[in-house]
């Protein structure tokens, strides 16, 4: 389905807004249209309905940042998310670009070269679960795939409800999870994030209890972590270098609750605004964690 060099009274962003507006009611199974994601969520959530985008920005750090689902070899690189190539976009042809709010300012250049839609998921400050299943539906419309959303939605809920009886031997404990900025600063997750969403669906309790920004976090100092009895600090993949050995010297931290009692652990990486996808990987390896602790 090609839109260009239609209605050329029209201004270009008319007939774009246009076009993506209309877009839905022509798409058929038959006929499964061209997209490119500049958005690791969406594009993961692409790949799970079965229609994987032909490009992506930094295909390289796929494998650092999402890991699951497998990125499809053939996807082509557009460059880095902050510098996308777009000689190379406007070659692919793409029917539809699928973007998100953090890249508005791409806009304009990309609708020189197709329809975009963009899906505000993350940063609305409350739990991004709702905005996430509607954005599942409006991405299963628009690749024609309808069933192909209630079917991932309906297996994340089982998901979580499979992780929950696995990992029920971390709800005796308060779960920390963060990220390691430096050796004096972590980036917590708590409130208004997918993994305080999936905590609650798996009824564990976030250690973190205090305010988050909007996107599901707060970047605090290390020390703030302290004071909480029964806790249990997952670390997210990656880790800066040197953190590690850094705080492995540090009195404070050896004083921590959870480093006295040998309850701290290395989580892999998980794409931390992600979508469906993102929130089962996390389900699961919870609930491996939880496993093992009960065996």
């Amino acid at each position: 389905m090609k839109l260009r060099g239609l209605h050329s009274g029209l201004s270009r962003r008319t007939f774009l807004t246009a076009a993506a507006s209309a877009w839905l009611p022509h798409v058929s199974a038959a006929a499964v249209p061209r997209v490119v994601s500049l958005d690791y969520a969406v594009a993961s959530t692409m790949i799970e309905m079965g229609v994987p985008p032909v490009a992506v920005p930094s295909t390289p750090d796929w494998d650092v940042w999402v890991v699951e689902p497998r990125l499809p070899p053939e996807t082509v690189n557009l460059g880095s998310m902050n510098e996308v190539n777009f000689e190379v976009l406007q070659s692919l042809s793409p029917d539809i670009i699928f973007s998100s709010p953090y890249l508005e300012a791409l806009r304009p250049h990309l609708e020189r070269i197709a329809p975009v839609k963009s899906f505000a998921v993350h940063n609305t400050g409350s739990s991004p679960f709702p905005e996430i299943v509607k954005a599942t539906r409006e991405i299963s419309q628009l690749l024609g795939k309808d069933a192909a959303a209630d079917t991932l939605i309906e297996r994340t809920h089982e998901t979580f409800k499979t992780a929950a009886a696995r990992g029920g031997a971390l709800r005796d404990r308060r779960l920390f999870f963060v990220s390691f900025m430096d050796p004096y600063h972590v980036r917590v997750y708590g409130r208004n994030g997918i993994f305080q969403d999936v905590m609650d669906r798996m009824g564990l309790t976030n250690a973190w209890d205090r305010p988050t920004n909007g996107w599901g976090f707060a970047t605090i100092g290390v020390e703030q972590l302290a004071g909480v009895e029964n806790s249990h600090l997952f670390y997210l993949d990656p880790v800066p270098p040197d953190v590690l050995e850094s705080l492995g010297r540090s009195p404070l931290w050896q004083q921590m609750p959870f480093v006295r009692s040998g309850r701290i652990d290395r989580f892999p990486s998980v794409l931390m605004f992600g979508a469906l996808p993102a929130m089962s990987r996390f389900a699961n390896l919870l609930a491996e964690f939880g496993e093992r602790d009960a065996a």
